[in-house]
């Protein structure tokens, strides 16, 4: 029981070094700004302290309340690093939204559960929203397709 106590704080201690780590270097290295007017630091600041305090409350529960552990499935390992690398190596090749469309049914393929029409439709719906919130609401110039 002990060792499985302690493999279920791995993660959340992991997530919180994370966390912090985000904290100190933009707290550290970046300008913060102010409430009105935010720095390139504010946004990494306030994403790190909130999965800091996820991570301290995921702490406190497996604590009280040890959660159990599966051994990973190394196909889900393999599509989630694939849909990773799929993105990286795409994007300067294709653009973004053809990169994210293949990521996510690259990831997709870890459930198998999840089939290929609802794939499909995420994929599409996911890519339609990185074009709405960082091309269209954000003004990132970012190369859509390549091509066109």
């Amino acid at each position: 029981m002990h060792r499985d106590r302690l493999i279920s704080q791995i993660g959340p201690a992991l997530m919180l070094l994370v966390g912090l780590g985000f904290v100190f270097g933009s707290v550290t290295t970046l300008e913060l700004g102010s409430a009105r007017r935010m720095g390139p630091g504010a946004f990494p600041a306030i994403v790190g302290a909130l999965l800091s305090v996820l991570a301290l409350i995921t702490l406190v529960r497996n604590l009280r309340y040890p959660m159990g552990w599966d051994r990973p499935d190394p196909i889900s390992v393999f599509a989630v690093a694939g849909g990773v690398a799929a993105f990286a190596f795409l994007t300067p090749l294709l653009g973004v939204l053809p990169a994210v469309i293949v990521s996510v049914l690259t990831t997709a393929s870890a459930v198998p559960q999840f089939r290929w029409p609802g794939r499909v439709v995420l994929a599409f719906c996911v890519a339609g929203a990185v074009w709405l919130v960082f091309v269209k609401g954000l003004g990132i110039p970012l190369p859509t397709i390549r091509g066109l």
